[in-house]
């Protein structure tokens, strides 16, 4: 298991970027680490928040499962981002579920000494608020794209969004093909027939999980020309 500190983790987080050393010395005090093994639950939809969660390493799925056992991905939450403390203001139950797609290290930070935090703090108040509303305005344009966009323009939105933030148009994708399709609302063997297509086009080139997008701008003028795929 790889060492980290706990203080230095939390000071350099978003949420936290203006704490006080003594409210970091108190909030260090509300955080337990939870270690999770790849396909383990963390709580499922329905359940009592029992903190807030930021990732140290490893990706967590949140989802929602429909009566069938068919299932929706709603976010990826990678290193560094955080969830679930949304539910502790509104002390309501999770309308989601928390999966590791793989071996997972997250911080648990209290409800009481999230909210003892906030009281103490409206610069942290004031971050958390940010975040939130970053958040809620990610949802709404992805929620956008899924109304908006068609299949070919999601999944060609889906890569340049990786090569930007892996800042290369050499990308890797971080999670199977079946979860991106679900991601991106699609059934997995449309995404199959999409990135064959955008293969024959010479747009990109597929190997395994490294996809190597020849130009992003000729990528990007496909994406909003009219010859569609789906």
């Amino acid at each position: 298991m790889p060492n980290f500190k706990v203080d230095r983790l939390l000071s350099n987080h978003e949420m936290f970027r203006d704490i006080l050393p003594r409210e970091l010395e108190q909030l260090q005090k509300e955080v337990t680490r939870v270690g999770l093994e790849k396909g383990q639950t963390l709580f499922h939809k329905g359940d009592m928040a029992q903190g807030a969660y930021i990732v140290v390493y490893g990706i967590m799925k949140l989802s929602i499962s429909s009566e069938d056992g068919g299932e929706k991905i709603l976010e990826m939450i990678r290193p560094g981002q955080n969830f679930g403390e949304a539910m502790i203001f509104l002390d309501e139950p999770y309308p989601f579920s928390a999966i590791a797609t793989d071996n997972v290290m997250l911080l648990r930070i209290s409800p009481h000494g999230l909210l003892q935090l906030m009281d103490q703090s409206p610069r942290i108040a004031r971050q958390m608020m940010t975040g939130l509303s970053t958040r809620l305005l990610s949802f709404i344009r992805n929620l956008e794209r899924h109304c908006l966009q068609n299949a070919t323009q999601r999944v060609i939105e889906y890569l340049l969004q990786a090569a930007v933030t892996q800042s290369t148009t050499q990308i890797k994708l971080d999670l199977k093909k079946n979860l991106v399709a679900s991601l991106l609302n699609l059934a997995p063997s449309t995404l199959s027939r999409i990135l064959h297509q955008l293969t024959d086009l010479e747009l990109i080139k597929v190997r395994g999980s490294s996809i190597h997008i020849a130009s992003p701008d000729q990528l990007k003028s496909f994406q909003q020309g009219p010859a569609m795929l789906y």
